[in-house]
């Protein structure tokens, strides 16, 4: 393939020494810029930058530190009861431990409720299909809430979803955990996540609590081991902080999806908006550290 070039024959232009010093300073503006935009790329092009800085909270630390610290910093709202909804792959019976004297909800998975910012939460996972007498006492811990459209809050619950590696790393004496998050918006995929990709795995070293906060705003913790409650009976810390809860109905009509709403996705990389009919919340960072048997202090 060949390419022709037109070549114009050079001309002397004599211009006039005002136009000639307005020239002069147009270029010397734009080689500013250009230097600039030279300058600026590499930071542009490193789209979720390393963690900086000291962080207080660690995803290792006893459950609850989180949530304390969230509601000492004035993030806990005692009267605003953030919808959840704990979805176990396959179905499961799934029981909350909440208030003083402990009470115990019963709820079949997908399970939604409503829970308070600044408390723990034991749960019971039972009856999980091919997995006979097979019982699991993970916690979740709520370190923040999402600004849903007013009236709309029970559309958009924030995902608490248990799949079978979970539950098998648990049941193989691992401790693991789960840090739900809203992504930044300038970072969120163009597309739909599923099972396969909502969660992210991450090295048992890491903070994944850290790890969260690179690509958005934690939500809420999740730590699943192989404890089980002693048969002469648990303190009553065991079962959580006491914090109540309340009803939460499970969205049967999309809504559109806007500001936070619409931003809680099940994404990862990217700006594009969802599109009106998503009703997406987070995605996981998710550990697994092996423990000594079934005696994690934790979980």
């Amino acid at each position: 393939m060949t390419s022709s070039v037109s070549r114009q024959p050079l001309t002397n232009v004599t211009e006039p020494l005002a136009q000639r010093g307005r020239s002069s300073r147009i270029a010397t503006a734009l080689s500013a810029i250009l230097l600039f935009a030279l300058i600026a790329t590499p930071a542009v092009a490193q789209i979720v930058p390393d963690y900086q800085g000291f962080s207080p909270l660690d995803s290792r630390h006893t459950p609850g530190m989180a949530a304390r610290f969230m509601d000492l910093s004035g993030r806990a709202q005692p009267n605003w009861f953030q919808p959840i909804q704990i979805d176990v792959e396959d179905g499961a019976e799934v029981s909350v431990y909440h208030s003083r004297p402990v009470q115990a909800q019963a709820l079949a998975s997908p399970a939604q409720l409503s829970v308070i910012v600044g408390h723990t939460y034991r749960l019971r996972i039972r009856n999980i299909p091919e997995m006979p007498g097979v019982e699991l006492f993970p916690t979740i811990e709520i370190i923040d809430r999402l600004h849903p459209p007013r009236g709309q809050e029970h559309d958009y619950p924030i995902p608490v979803n248990i799949d079978r590696k979970d539950i098998d790393l648990a049941l193989d004496g691992n401790l693991v955990t789960r840090v739900v998050y809203l992504e930044q918006p300038q970072l969120a995929a163009p597309f739909e996540l599923d099972a396969s990709t909502r969660t992210r795995d991450i090295d048992a070293a890491q903070n994944a609590l850290a790890e969260a906060d690179r690509y958005g705003r934690p939500l809420l913790i999740l730590r699943m081991g192989g404890r089980l409650p002693s048969i002469q009976g648990e303190p009553v810390s065991f079962y959580g902080t006491g914090g109540p809860i309340a009803p939460s109905l499970l969205p049967t009509v999309p809504t559109p999806a806007t500001e936070d709403a619409q931003a809680a996705a099940r994404v990862r990389h990217g700006s594009n908006p969802a599109p009106a009919t998503r009703r997406r919340v987070a995605t996981n960072v998710r550990q697994a550290v092996s423990t000594n048997g079934r005696q994690e202090a934790a979980q």
